[in-house]
């Protein structure tokens, strides 16, 4: 059976990476809904031009 509860991993990197994120609200600092995708990578370092989405910046 698949597991379709969401999750949240913290990678190695530090990307916090969220999986199964339908039924995930993701909320602005006004309370208002950010669009999000089933996957998706928050930023975690402050350097993503994305935010609050991992962009891969922390690379750099």
């Amino acid at each position: 059976m698949e597991n379709n509860k969401p999750t949240i991993q913290i990678t190695a990197t530090g990307k916090v990476v969220v999986t199964n994120a339908k039924q995930v609200t993701l909320l602005d600092a006004e309370g208002q809904a950010i669009p999000t995708r089933n996957r998706f990578s928050l930023c975690n370092c402050g350097k993503t031009l994305e935010a609050p989405f991992c962009d891969g910046a922390h690379k750099n």
